[in-house]
């Protein structure tokens, strides 16, 4: 509905884009079946974006797109379409080309780039200049999942993307690959945190750019390990220096700084920050991370060695320790197994650099020579590298995590380079090897691009359901996890909790009203219908007539209880239902707090895949149905329901909001574990297991104080 709507049903409009999907030859025919094997048009048609003119945003120019079906890098998309490309006049044209290939039972990059490149214009100031989505659009295949960075800090420049774009390309160029390894996994984690800091707030967005470019500049011209250091204490420098800190703490208290950065900097709630710092701590302790701390202070004194002071023997006996705990799987393997394995190598060669690495014999090696001293300070490179990679893990660790605690080698076994012959370095980050004992059950493979939606992937198995046969979800409850770690509920006000428990409220009591009022049940029905699936839908309607309330309000979700009270307060502004009056009155007093903008920034979800961002929002769709593949990770992040469900949890046991950093994912968890489903679309048990989780929760409450559910 809205302005995308009246695009699409344009009669004109309407005939062609329905030959272009229909196209000339339809055998099969373009209804068997009737829900085909991709999303492509839905995907489409939801997050097609049209400018204030009533146009298609088409991101850059029509000639990028004219070029790009012309003379595409990697082959021709269509025979037809590339012919007819040479001649588009129109922004039309370019979405009649990408509703025709949305038949073909192929993968659409074109249509993935269009997607991505729209969202990244979507909350820029300034759309991106066409010579920049043009470099975007031609190296979408190799950096293409990286793209999601840049919708973190919409004040990004073009001359900073074009400069990660190059710097990125240039590591390929490092023909050491221990050395490659250790620049690209230093570079992401720091580009990684940039990306925490700025989607918290930590980082303002008037710094965001001058911050990531001062990361990423070091790594251009990167020729050996001391480089390498160099570049990542310098990236952590301009971390602190954009986030307000003092650099002159870097070698003294960088650690502390960083852990509270990402536990979140502007926290109210002491407590709260607290035990999210120390579960962090642990994590890094497990993993056996050496201080930043410690690495800065040693390099400081490698630094004095040179110029004829003594070493600091007892940062060195610390080093020393941490690098005898690192200890490597030695079970061994057939010679079948060993031939299959065909990705880890330059990761077990790395853990046994830093194993091997001795700074009292390099020191005596060096033998007082200046520049071979400096060279002793690069063998620290791979330690800080572990450091930077561990401090996203630890961020985004799921709740019950049992890899990250029994595995000390998982950091460390991330898999910037992958299997053998194929470049893994900045594609989205893949579990893969699970069940080789020589890598602890698996690793993290690729970027850390997806690296929250990884890690929830890997650790779910871990989580015991209540029911012995419950069926693990696995798109939607990676998902759920994620949701529950990335946003950061610090700047949340208790108006925005309590503003959501009343809608929630209304929406129960108009459901409860409109089984006795046709009209007002028909308002209610026109609601549900742009949120709900036909099928849900029509069983709601059902069971409104037989005056079954309690059942039409089970079935619903969260998300679509919030939609019927959000829409029924714009059509009845002057409605007398005590829950309407104190929403008015509470959006009276705190009226930019509770904005539509203000509530999806405060409860929605990532959506890497929908909306290129992983910043949280709330988009108010329809819950895609499962299709196959790529299709399920968009049904799970169209399910918007879970926070706002714990936000009007909050707001009955009176929770404060920084409390819900903490409540929020252990809830989730305890979700997880009694989901009971027999199919994939069983939202229902789904919805049970929430609402079981919220009703504990309330009873709890009574006897036990809020903090210590």
């Amino acid at each position: 509905h809205g302005p995308v709507q009246v695009y699409l049903t344009d009669p004109t409009r309407m005939k062609r884009f329905y030959a272009a999907v229909r196209g000339h030859i339809t055998s099969p025919g373009p209804a068997r079946p009737v829900f085909r094997a991709n999303a492509d048009m839905m995907l489409l048609t939801t997050r097609l974006r049209i400018d204030p003119d009533g146009r298609l945003h088409v991101p850059g120019s029509l000639e990028v797109w004219k070029n790009l079906f012309v003379n595409h890098p990697h082959g021709k998309y269509d025979g037809k379409l590339t012919k007819a490309a040479g001649g588009w006049k129109d922004s039309d044209d370019v979405l009649e080309a990408l509703f025709a290939l949305s038949r073909k039972a192929v993968e659409n990059e074109p249509l993935k780039i269009f997607m991505t490149l729209t969202d990244l214009d979507r909350y820029r100031a300034r759309p991106l200049a066409a010579a920049t989505v043009d470099r975007l659009a031609r190296e979408f295949k190799e950096y293409g999942a990286q793209y999601s960075i840049f919708n973190d800090g919409p004040a990004i420049t073009d001359d900073t993307i074009i400069r990660f774009l190059d710097t990125a390309e240039s590591t390929g160029h490092i023909k050491d690959m221990l050395l490659r390894q250790n620049t690209v996994a230093t570079m992401q984690a720091l580009v990684g945190l940039w990306q925490i800091f700025s989607r918290q707030g930590s980082l303002p967005a008037a710094k965001a750019n001058e911050t990531l470019a001062a990361i990423i500049k070091p790594f251009d011209d990167v020729s050996n390990e001391r480089d390498v250091f160099d570049a990542g204490r310098n990236g952590v420098k301009a971390l602190l220096v954009g986030t307000g800190g003092d650099p002159s703490i870097l070698a003294a208290g960088a650690q502390d700084r960083l852990l509270d950065l990402l536990a979140g900097a502007d926290a109210t709630d002491s407590d709260s920050h607290a035990q999210i710092v120390l579960e962090m701590q642990h994590v890094l302790d497990a993993q056996r991370i050496l201080s930043l701390n410690t690495l800065f202070q040693l390099a400081d004194n490698l630094d004095s060695v040179r110029r004829g002071e003594k070493l600091n023997t007892a940062l060195v006996t610390k080093l020393a320790s941490r690098v005898a705990e690192i200890q490597v799987p030695r079970n061994s393997l057939t010679g079948a197994e060993k031939n299959a394995l065909a990705f880890g190598y330059w990761t077990e060669k790395h853990v046994d650099a830093e194993r091997k690495f001795n700074i009292r014999a390099a020191l005596d090696k060096a033998q007082g020579d200046a520049a071979k001293l400096s060279e002793v300070r690069g063998g620290l490179a791979p330690f800080l590298r572990d450091a930077l990679v561990a401090y996203n893990y630890a961020h985004y660790a799921p709740p019950g995590a049992q890899i990250l605690f029994t595995n000390p080698l998982f950091v460390r076994g991330h898999d910037f380079i992958g299997m053998q012959g194929t470049t893994h370095t900045w594609k989205s980050t893949e579990l893969l090897g699970t069940g080789w004992p020589s890598n602890g059950g698996g690793r993290l493979t690729g970027s850390l691009s997806n690296l929250p939606y990884a890690l929830a992937e890997a650790e779910q198995n871990f989580l015991v359901p209540s029911q012995t046969q419950a069926l693990i979800w696995g798109d939607l409850v990676p998902q759920m996890i994620v949701s529950a770690k990335i946003p950061r509920w610090w700047s949340v006000t208790a108006s925005q909790v309590h503003w959501v428990g009343l809608q929630m409220r209304l929406a129960e009591s108009l459901l409860a009203e409109s089984a006795l009022n046709p009209i007002l049940r028909e308002q209610v029905m026109a609601t549900i219908n742009l949120q709900a699936a036909p099928a849900r839908t029509y069983a709601a309607r059902q069971m409104l007539t037989a005056g079954d309330v309690q059942g039409t309000i089970e079935r619903l979700t969260p998300a679509e209880l919030y939609a019927v009270g959000t829409e029924f307060l714009k059509l009845q502004p002057a409605s007398a239902d005590p829950a309407a009056v104190e929403l008015r009155a509470l959006r009276s007093d705190h009226e930019q707090e509770v904005s539509e903008g203000a509530i999806s920034r405060a409860f929605g979800t990532p959506k890497p895949t929908l909306a290129n961002s992983y910043r949280p929002e709330l988009l108010q769709l329809r819950t895609f149905p499962t299709l196959m593949g790529y299709s399920s990770r968009i049904m799970a992040e169209s399910w918007e329901s879970n926070t706002l469900y714990w936000a009007s949890v909050a707001d009955q046991v009176h929770a404060t909001p920084s409390q819900l950093n903490v409540l929020i994912p252990e809830w989730t968890r305890k979700v997880v574990e009694r989901i009971f489903a027999s199919h994939l679309e069983d939202w229902p048990a789904l919805l049970k297991s929430l609402r079981l989780v919220g009703a504990d929760i309330r009873t709890k409450q009574t006897a036990t104080p809020v903090a210590g559910l």
